[in-house]
């Protein structure tokens, strides 16, 4: 099986600072790509080449979904489109003031029910979140972040990309781009910028 690693990024503060930063993951076992997949919000002022992001796409677009159903509709504004002011709008005022900064702004949506059937597809959602984790691995096989946010107002998002209430759901919001230094962020969120701590395996996992 081939080894797969990711891009290195340029040797600078805020690199040296996410290096050590993964003391607390010390006990996970898992591919060095998944330990170290986290979600910052201090996102540098690097533009996203839109061949890298249409990678990223692709990659969802592989996920596995029931049926092969593919449930899943991205829409995405980078940071010089018209568009992007609007897809900030519709972020809560928490995660306007971070995820501004970052090369791309998305919306995940999962449509109800199933293309040539009548009937709600109940794994829709599920399925969205396989191809949300595939594009997120895919960004930082890139060398770029991802962080996901549920702090949105779905109402908003539903006018400005004219979507249907009882078709779709809103599932997320979601910031792309590359990591800058923690003191770019107001000083309320450098606290908050590390990776987190995950549970042992044993308090989810039976194994009989």
């Amino acid at each position: 099986m081939p080894s797969y690693k990711i891009k290195k990024l340029p040797v600078k503060i805020g690199e040296r600072i996410l290096n050590n930063s993964f003391s607390n993951r010390q006990n996970g076992i898992a591919d060095k790509l998944f330990i170290e997949r986290w979600s910052p919000r201090s996102f540098s002022a690097e533009l996203m080449p839109s061949a890298d992001l249409k990678k990223l796409i692709d990659a969802a677009r592989w996920s596995p979904s029931t049926l092969n159903e593919q449930p899943w509709l991205f829409f995405t504004a980078h940071r010089k489109s018209a568009k992007f002011n609007d897809f900030v709008n519709c972020l809560s005022e928490g995660n306007q003031v971070w995820a501004r900064n970052a090369a791309v702004l998305g919306f995940l949506i999962a449509r109800k029910f199933f293309k040539n059937k009548t009937r709600e597809n109940q794994l829709a959602q599920f399925d969205c979140g396989a191809a949300w984790m595939a594009l997120t691995m895919q960004a930082r096989l890139l060398g770029f972040f991802t962080h996901g946010m549920g702090g949105i107002d779905r109402n908003m998002v539903r006018d400005l990309l004219l979507l249907n209430e009882q078709e779709h759901s809103v599932i997320m919001g979601f910031a792309v781009g590359k990591k800058a230094d923690s003191k770019s962020l107001p000083e309320n969120l450098r606290d908050k910028e590390k990776p987190s701590n995950r549970d042992d395996l044993e308090s989810f996992w039976k194994s009989f």
